[in-house]
């Protein structure tokens, strides 16, 4: 099996938070991605670098966001969750294990607690619920994450007025008054409680819309108006600064890579610049899944 930067990878899911897929076969250039990323390997080992270090092996390991580095699968598979780095998962992972370096090993923290066979389950489980519960039992191994909070009735309020108002221009303005809050304190409550702003939360909301529609084949121009975008431009502007990637070229990436929306909240993309070398400025090649 012929090795690169993409590799083999079986189906995307993605979640209010962050996204999942597995993949083998993968022997990278110098790369980064915008996202924290953890990685699992379901049978033997696999092998990074970076900068200041030479090849070494894990079973499991974190990169920070933006962190430069080269995997090698080593012949094996590996699973990959991939947080945004702006969330409050990632904020507590990356001062726990990142304080001082770009890449760790996490086969001496908690993880070590979960069998390969828990790993190896989560390939066959098909439904984004069990999944969900999967990658939550990793994330609570790791950082034991609070999930309890209640948010404050009018945060909710917002996201539900938001939810039911995918086909029209809305603005925090307006889901302000809504709530009966002024702008700048539905802005900061909602950044405290989800924690994202609440302008990437109404964003986010209508690219997972448009995106479940256009990997269904639908044209860029009837997607851009039934989900909320101005018009095709904007969706186009909006997938480019988000994603990264053109609503036309996810069209052509669902044919090798299942896309499976599992939230209506909120989408975090998989964005991988690969680079000349480790001292290159400018990349060679952006990768979107």
């Amino acid at each position: 099996m012929k090795k690169g930067d993409i590799g083999n990878a079986s189906a995307l899911y993605v979640w209010n938070g962050f996204s999942v897929f597995w993949g083998m076969s993968f022997n990278t250039s110098p790369h980064y991605h915008d996202t924290l990323q953890l990685v699992f390997d379901l049978d033997r080992t696999f092998k990074l670098k970076d900068k200041d270090s030479d090849w070494q092996e894990y079973s499991a390991a974190i990169i920070k966001d933006r962190h430069i580095h080269q995997l090698d699968s080593n012949n094996s598979i590996q699973l990959f969750l991939y947080l945004d780095k702006d969330s409050n998962y990632a904020r507590q992972l990356s001062h726990k294990f990142l304080a001082t370096q770009g890449i760790n090993d996490l086969s001496k923290s908690d993880i070590r607690k979960l069998s390969h066979n828990f790993f190896k389950k989560l390939l066959v489980e098909s439904d984004c619920e069990s999944l969900f519960r999967g990658y939550m039992l990793i994330l609570r191994h790791l950082i034991n994450p609070d999930t309890t909070v209640l948010k404050d009735e009018r945060v909710e309020k917002a996201i539900a007025i938001i939810a039911q108002s995918r086909e029209r221009q809305l603005t925090v303005k307006e889901v302000a008054a809504q709530v009966h809050l002024s702008e700048s304190r539905i802005r900061h409550l909602f950044k405290e409680q989800v924690g994202q702003p609440i302008q990437n939360f109404m964003l986010w909301m209508k690219i997972v819309d448009s995106l479940n529609l256009i990997v269904k084949g639908s044209k860029v121009e009837d997607t851009a108006y039934a989900t909320g975008f101005w018009d095709a431009s904007h969706m186009n502007r909006s997938y480019k600064t988000l994603l990264g990637v053109t609503p036309g070229a996810i069209q052509q990436l669902d044919g090798k890579v299942r896309i499976i929306t599992c939230s209506n909240k909120n989408l975090y993309s998989i964005k991988t610049t690969i680079l000349k070398d480790w001292n290159g400025d400018n990349p060679s090649a952006i990768i979107e899944i």
